[in-house]
């Protein structure tokens, strides 16, 4: 292993790397330990022998067994020769010599050790006594050490020090040959934290191993297959012609996880994400290449898991804007960025604004309006929309009641609550303080949850919907017909309103009016009113008015639009009166 460790590599772990250029010189290879800069700050990048007696004696005596060593031009590490220097500051700094042969080249390797220097040299005095026996102990001892260094303790493969070694070294060959190739495949387990939540940690410990160990038969023999840590695996591909190589093996590994395996007694389905990153893209620094890998099989993960993804540069486009995003939106909490925008909500039989759905909008400096879809599940990932729906609901209610004497409809606005809400448990207290704080009656404000969210959070969520009930607001499902929500299971939810999904509305003519018919239906058959969302013509007005829907919004009446135009509407329908829109 040591005979493919890169100059650098060396140099970054503050080893001081002196290479033989004949009997009684050397050149300094890499860049210098900060122990020895320290130590001899004139030294530049060579040393001699005369110099090395001078400065470092004990070097020097274990210079002679080094030579000898060399002499025998024998492949393998020869260690000996601990002891200590002082530096200017007077502190002791204790030292280790290590001789290699690698091919022609004869290395000397020179690191700092920790250790009290007594104790050091009780044990220069016992290697210098010592029989073979006591070297083949020490060939043992580093031998163990370089295994925990290197070798991942769980599942016996390389581990990620290894790993990052090779891949320095396999890049610096695609540097130098023009033909030569290379990939990267990042494996990550999917959702294997709920096996360890089922079957305790050492079961999945015991998992982990049968998984690694199925997916090395996935590789090459001259691959290199690792355990980066947790769940996560990670190949590099040597010397492949084509594209479609990472692709094959990709394939390979999907494949053999179809099997299922085997734990306390249950067969487990396992599926992997996997992303894949290649030099036929051309990269500068290793680390590009392993970054791209990681962006991929997040991606991966994204769309779906049980997928592999060769990375392309708009992923990494998009996660870097994705990155930027995440810090503006942290900052445009704290500038006030962040706009509440309001879509009436009409009486069909009347045309009368009878509500608001409240919108969070964001006018980013740079980058102008930031579509919700793209912003909103940042903060979910983040937790930022802890934050932000909070400041949502009291914005919210503080406007309409604001609003109040601009009509003498009672005027209800609605609000949209995330997944993330209801992962709070004082949820219905910030929502009992709001109403204190703003003077809103219970009974005008409305709660919307997606039919989505119901589902992932089951019976939790459910619960919370009877408290927040209990406060005397209304519950609204919105999104509806998306879900696939069963009728046994609405009967269940203290819901007051359906709202149909702006898709079935889209789809509504006089041939496809049996869809949303059914929908409204049940919801009167529930006890439940029903809002069409993305009502854009006249005739889906007239065919939703006609099958019995009750509310309606859209871009007929009114795109989301700011406060200041929210209360001229309110201010037009009161002077103008109940004319069609």
């Amino acid at each position: 292993m040591t005979e493919s460790l890169p100059a650098h590599i060396l140099a970054a772990l503050e080893i001081l790397i002196l290479e033989r250029t004949d009997i009684n010189a050397f050149k300094i290879v890499g860049a210098l330990p900060t122990w020895f800069a320290t130590l001899y700050p004139q030294v530049s990048q060579s040393v001699d022998r005369p110099w090395i007696e001078e400065h470092l004696p004990f070097l020097a005596n274990f210079l002679v067994d080094a030579a000898e060593f060399w002499q025998q031009n024998q492949s393998g590490i020869y260690k000996s020769g601990m002891w200590c220097e002082t530096d200017h500051r007077r502190q002791e700094i204790h030292l280790e010599a290590s001789a290699l042969s690698l091919g022609c080249k004869k290395v000397l390797l020179v690191k700092a050790s920790e250790g009290d220097y007594i104790e050091l040299l009780s044990f220069i005095q016992k290697a210098r006594d010592s029989t073979l026996d006591f070297i083949e102990e020490r060939k043992q001892a580093s031998e163990s050490i370089l295994k925990t260094t290197f070798y991942d303790a769980l599942t016996g493969l390389p581990n990620q020090t290894y790993f990052l070694i090779q891949l320095a070294h396999t890049f610096e060959r695609y540097r130098r040959k023009e033909a030569y190739h290379f990939a990267i495949l990042i494996i990550n387990i999917d959702r294997f934290q709920s096996i360890n939540d089922s079957f305790g940690r050492l079961a999945g410990d015991q998992l982990l191993i049968s998984i690694a160990w199925r997916l090395k038969k996935c590789v090459r023999d001259f691959d290199i297959f690792a355990r980066l840590g947790g769940d996560e695996f990670i190949v590099l591909l040597d010397d492949i012609d084509t594209n479609s190589a990472a692709l094959l093996a990709a394939n390979r590994i999907s494949a053999e996880l179809k099997t299922p395996f085997r734990l306390s007694g249950q067969e487990l389905f396992l599926t992997a994400s996997v992303g894949i990153a290649q030099t036929f893209l051309d990269y500068d620094r290793a680390e590009d290449l392993l970054r791209d890998a990681n962006t991929a099989v997040s991606y991966a993960k994204g769309i779906g898991r049980a997928n592999y993804v060769v990375f392309d540069p708009t992923m990494h486009a998009r996660a870097v804007r994705l990155l930027q995003l995440e810090n503006d939106l942290k900052r445009a909490l704290q500038e006030q960025e962040l706009n509440v925008f309001f879509q009436p909500i009409v009486c069909l039989a009347d045309q009368r604004i009878i509500g608001f759905e409240a919108l969070v909008r964001w006018m980013h400096p740079k980058l102008g309006l930031v579509s919700p879809l793209e912003f909103i599940p940042i903060a979910e990932e983040t937790g930022l929309i802890y934050a932000i729906d909070r400041w949502m609901l009291k914005e919210a209610c503080f406007r309409i009641q604001q609003w109040r004497k601009f009509t003498e409809e009672p005027l209800s606005v609605s609000v949209n609550f995330s997944a993330k809400q209801f992962d709070q448990a004082d949820v219905v207290f910030q929502v009992q303080q709001v109403l204190r704080e703003t003077g809103i009656a219970p009974q005008h404000l409305m709660i919307e949850i997606t039919e989505s969210m119901l589902f992932s959070k089951a019976q939790s969520a459910v619960d919370t919907l009877y408290q927040l009930k209990q406060t005397g607001v209304g519950l609204s499902i919105d999104d509806f017909g998306t879900g696939y929500a069963s009728l046994q299971y609405l009967q269940q939810l203290p819901v007051d309103t359906l709202k149909i999904d702006r898709s079935f509305i889209k789809q509504m003519d006089v041939d496809h009016l049996d869809l949303v018919r059914s929908i409204i239906e049940l919801a009167h058959d529930l006890g439940m009113k029903v809002t069409a969302e993305g009502v854009e013509t006249a005739v889906q007005r007239r065919f939703l008015l006609d099958l019995g829907c009750q509310e309606a919004q859209g871009h007929l009446f009114s795109e989301p639009v700011d406060g200041q135009v929210a209360v001229e509407l309110l201010q037009a329908k009161k002077m103008n009166g109940l004319k069609d829109w």
